[in-house]
């Protein structure tokens, strides 16, 4: 099933790894079309391959077309990509993220001066 209008990445981080033991890196991808989002999360086996926010987001453009895009995939080591959880059921309220979501605020990093000591 395909929709005319395509889903946009509208942002897309780094997370912890929802298969632990399994994959190297994970990311979360969030999609949106109109009032809806969703989310993929985009993990790797190996970390050895070049593995980025950027990577992930490649990986899930080939969904935009879909009407409902897949929740969960996963790249293996020979770059194939696997759907472990497919498209979320419309009558189906959408699955919780937000402990997901919060890997993905900003966060600023420390800042190190050499040879200067700060009195903030």
């Amino acid at each position: 099933m395909t929709s005319s209008v395509a889903w946009l990445i509208s942002r897309s981080g780094a997370i912890a790894p929802i298969s632990t033991g399994v994959v190297d890196a994970a990311y979360l991808v969030r999609l949106m079309r109109a009032s809806s989002t969703r989310e993929i999360v985009v993990e790797f086996e190996d970390s050895c391959t070049v593995v980025s926010s950027g990577y992930a987001e490649e990986v899930a453009r080939r969904f935009l077309r879909d009407a409902e895009p897949p929740q969960h995939l996963r790249v293996d080591r020979s770059g194939r990509v696997t759907v472990l959880v497919g498209p979320r059921d419309p009558q189906e309220p959408p699955t919780d993220y937000r402990s997901i979501e919060n890997a993905l605020e900003p966060r600023r990093a420390r800042s190190h001066r050499s040879g200067r000591s700060s009195s903030l």
